[in-house]
């Protein structure tokens, strides 16, 4: 007998599966499901499983430099509410929100920005967010050499009054921080997850009466924006631009693409690394009796 669904045909057999085969497919499916069931996560932590006679703990690293160079995006919003116009079909996409932000453009090069160094960005996705006023106009994009706390709010603030004087309003600002060589800051955060999980797998063994031996396995644990880490690291909202292995931002679907800008912080590049390593029981150790 035939079943035919749309344009294909399914043939149904007659032979029956035998119960030891019914009972292997079964296993594996159930295998299978557990493990696709698992969050990325709990399948990283499944990957960094003690051995049967070992200590395995987590080591977390955070490495700092003075940035070499920044990047601030600020969107800028209509001051007063209202819902969004359709644009004038015979206007060129986009030239009246760059006129819009034009002082506020003069602004930035009379506080010393060269041309080179400010875009403007225009578009549907910053059309389509709101700020406190109205819909967003366009966002501007500054490089910075060199940057300081100091030099970047000196930015915004020529920004702000650029803006204010079309009646637009900054409603997101964020900044990102670069180095031009990542690589001493990841191998110093990877230095000191690797010395913290030493740290603590020392006080394991102590906790459970065994002598600790050496590190036998390691693995690297992705660092994901949770606020379970906060208490490690303190806000956890990376800096960096280039670095790896980055940690994600909540931008909560906001048009930019930097970190939120914290006036209180210091202009750094901060790199966070965390490490599951597993350590030997030294049952030598603990099988030789003091004298």
């Amino acid at each position: 007998m035939e079943r035919t669904t749309g344009s294909r045909s399914f043939a149904r057999s007659d032979r029956r599966v035998g119960p030891a085969l019914k009972g292997a497919l079964l296993a594996g499916a159930l295998a299978l499901v557990a493990t696709l069931g698992l969050p990325a996560g709990a399948q990283t932590q499944q990957a960094a499983q003690a051995p049967t006679q070992g200590i395995t703990v987590i080591g977390y690293g955070k490495s700092s430099a003075s940035a070499e160079t920044a990047e601030i995006q600020m969107v800028v919003s209509q001051e007063e509410f209202g819902p969004p116009r359709a644009p004038d079909p015979d206007a060129t996409p986009g030239a009246q929100e760059r006129e819009a932000v034009g002082p506020m453009v003069e602004g930035l090069q009379a506080a010393g920005v060269p041309e080179e160094d400010i875009s403007v960005v225009v578009g549907a996705v910053i059309g389509g967010f709101y700020g406190p006023g109205g819909p967003g106009v366009a966002r501007v994009d500054v490089a910075v050499d060199m940057p300081t706390q100091e030099r970047i709010t000196e930015l915004i603030d020529a920004a702000t009054v650029g803006a204010a004087e079309e009646n637009l309003v900054l409603v997101l600002i964020g900044v990102g921080y670069g180095v031009s060589d990542c690589a001493p800051l990841e191998r110093e955060a990877r230095e000191m997850a690797f010395n913290d999980a030493g740290t603590r797998a020392e006080l394991q063994a102590e906790l459970m009466g065994v002598q600790l031996g050496e590190a036998v396995a390691a693995s690297d644990v992705p660092v994901n924006f949770s606020e379970s880490l906060n208490a490690y690291y303190g806000a956890l909202t990376p800096t960096q631009l280039p670095c790896s292995p980055p940690a994600p931002v909540p931008t909560s679907g906001s048009p930019v693409s930097v970190p939120p800008f914290d006036p209180t912080d210091e202009a750094e590049v901060n790199v966070y690394a965390q490490v599951a390593v597993s350590f030997a029981i030294d049952t030598e150790a603990a099988a030789t009796p003091a004298s």
